[in-house]
């Protein structure tokens, strides 16, 4: 039996690693230098830098106990803390309503109470278009604090306003539990500590990059091979079946991988086309840019994890202070941030000089309390073309249409985030390869 995979993420490296482990000889296809996808971890002079924040937190316990095996001492057990610092206030992060109401002024107090209140009794969302993530947060926060905190920063987010973004993934990022005893407590003037939301995950002590490193060397040790700086160009098909793959290195050298199954991981849009799949529907992706920065003369820059950012005159969504991930990811007494800079593939942010985008960011940092203009050591920008999928209202339809045209490939399974061109988070990404690799 042999299995080729494209794309060496989380979906596509856990899968490898699953048929690898049962004998299967693999074949895993990347395009970048390195493994890991959306799950790399960029390394310069003692200091590393995750693509973005990542946790390891799964319900799949026989996933879970064998990256336990794998990463032995390394995996940390470690606990998030997060913010959201907006309009010079200082909220939890999931958003709570309860701890929303209770660092807003009286009168905040009483219109988001009012705009809850009026949601929750079927009235406020009319405005919005069914099936909108607008409409999403409209029922089930009200209106006022939408538009006050939600629409702002979707639309800074996702570059979609939220009136035509998709609703399908609102749900996995935002917490509504026990809105309704928040609001009551606030209007009664009960007293009490906001529900807090540190949670305890693992995390791999250099970096959630090493984790995929490892399955990668463990699935060339079991016999399979990592084929790095190489795309697949050209699809062989016979009948139902896909035969083979022509695949080119960044040379322009080429040659045919052949397998019994195929699995890619590869953007949904880019597998259609490989296939000879018509369709005028176009799929869009958000983009990412990173500024990484070292600091200078600072041994911490926050007691948080994760300081979110939702204020659209400010150029970043997420900060991130990488060594409250893993001590290993700074030398000692040392530290540095990661500015999330979400963007469009190929527009000015993309392009922007990395100094004058530091400068920028700079700015707004100070707006926020950091003032480190005088602390930079050194910057670097890392990048994510295919970060998000933005779903909009109403193409579903045409997206599962598309997925059920490379289902009728026997052979052929399109999976992860940028394969069902689906918002999943990483762990849900590995399970899926799991689940495919035992149904080989």
């Amino acid at each position: 039996m042999k299995a080729v995979i494209f794309g060496a993420g989380p979906c596509g490296l856990t899968a490898g690693w699953y048929l690898a482990r049962k004998g299967v000889e693999v074949t895993v296809v990347e395009k970048d230098d390195t493994v890991g996808g959306l799950c790399k971890t960029a390394r310069k002079n003692g200091y590393g830098f995750d693509l973005g924040g990542h946790r390891f937190v799964s319900k799949n316990e026989v996933l879970v106990k064998d990256i336990k095996n794998l990463l032995g001492p390394g995996l940390l057990t470690r606990s998030r803390k997060s913010i959201i610092l907006f309009k010079d206030r200082r909220f939890d992060y999931p958003v709570n309503l309860g701890n929303v109401l209770s660092q807003s002024t009286f009168l905040m107090t009483l219109k988001f109470s009012a705009g809850y209140l009026f949601s929750s009794l079927g009235g406020g969302s009319a405005r919005a278009r069914e099936g909108s993530f607008e409409a999403w947060v409209d029922k089930r926060f009200g209106r006022p604090l939408n538009d006050y905190f939600f629409k702002p920063y979707t639309k800074k987010l996702w570059g979609v306003a939220a009136n035509d973004l998709s609703d399908e993934w609102a749900s996995r990022r935002i917490s509504v539990l026990s809105a309704k005893d928040a609001i009551l407590k606030a209007i009664n003037g009960a007293n009490g500590a906001p529900r807090t939301y540190a949670m305890s995950h693992l995390y791999p002590e250099n970096g959630i990059g090493q984790m995929f490193e490892e399955i990668a060397e463990d699935i060339v040790r079991l016999g399979g091979k990592i084929i790095t700086r190489s795309r697949p160009v050209k699809f062989l098909i016979s009948g139902s079946k896909v035969t083979g793959v022509t695949i080119e290195d960044r040379d322009g050298a080429r040659e045919t991988v052949k397998g019994d199954e195929y699995l890619s991981t590869i953007p949904l849009n880019e597998l259609a086309g490989l296939l000879a799949i018509d369709s005028d529907f176009k799929l869009e992706f958000r983009s990412l840019r990173f500024l990484n920065i070292t600091l200078k003369g600072v041994k911490d820059f926050s007691d948080n994890t994760w300081i979110y950012t939702p204020d659209p005159d400010m150029i970043m969504t997420r900060i991130q202070e990488p060594k409250k991930y893993s001590p290993k990811m700074a030398p000692k007494n040392k530290t540095s941030i990661i500015v999330e800079i979400p963007c469009d593939y190929g527009d000015q942010i993309w392009r922007m000089d990395v100094n004058d985008l530091l400068d920028t960011a700079i700015g707004d940092l100070a707006e926020l309390g950091f003032d480190l203009r005088a602390n930079v050591a050194d910057v670097f920008s890392t990048y994510a073309k295919y970060a998000y999928p933005v779903v909009k209202v109403g193409a579903n339809d045409q997206i599962e249409a598309l997925r059920k045209e490379i289902i009728r490939f026997t052979n052929l399974k399109s999976l992860g985030r940028q394969g069902l061109f689906k918002y999943i988070f990483m762990d849900t990404a590995m399970s899926m390869g799991m689940k495919w690799a035992g149904s080989i």
